[in-house]
């Protein structure tokens, strides 16, 4: 039997090594990634089938990943996030204030684990820490009360 010669056998042919333009492209998309949707590197690792340090190494800019395309495949498996496609830069959490505007007691000044309660006593209103016990100063109304504990009166 007459076959092709040996080097004209068909084998997978590699593919053109990436630039490292693009390699650095596609490190900093999946950098983008796990900052926006809150995952950890170790996770994504796990989905991708490298280790955790290889990938932190891409990361870093230690080292490059030597097969760019699997990457990029998994980026693209993701699917697309509803809205705009716009994502939010530098958000930072803040705890906001009840939407009616109504002042609460803060957390406990001592104790620093649970939110005071303003309680009814005999001489008006107090502000009391239902973990330490710690008391603040009496007030004749709820909201003075409110304002005392909270270090604004």
């Amino acid at each position: 039997m007459v076959g092709k010669p040996l080097y004209l056998v068909d084998r997978p042919m590699r593919h053109k090594q990436s630039s490292n333009h693009e390699r650095d492209a596609v490190v900093e998309r999946l950098r983008e990634f796990i900052r926006f949707n809150y995952v950890t590197g170790a996770e994504v690792a796990q989905r991708i089938g490298v280790r955790a340090e290889t990938l932190y190494s891409w990361l870093q800019g230690k080292s490059r990943p030597a097969e760019p395309e699997r990457l990029l495949a998994f980026l693209d498996s993701l699917p697309a996030e509803p809205g705009s496609g716009i994502a939010p830069i530098g958000y930072q959490y803040r705890e906001y204030k009840n939407w009616r505007g109504i002042p609460e007691p803060r957390r406990c000044p001592f104790c620093k684990q649970v939110r005071g309660e303003i309680r009814k006593t005999r001489g008006g209103f107090q502000g009391v820490c239902p973990n330490c016990g710690a008391s603040g100063p009496r007030r004749e109304s709820h909201d003075e009360a409110v304002r005392a504990w909270n270090g604004k009166g």
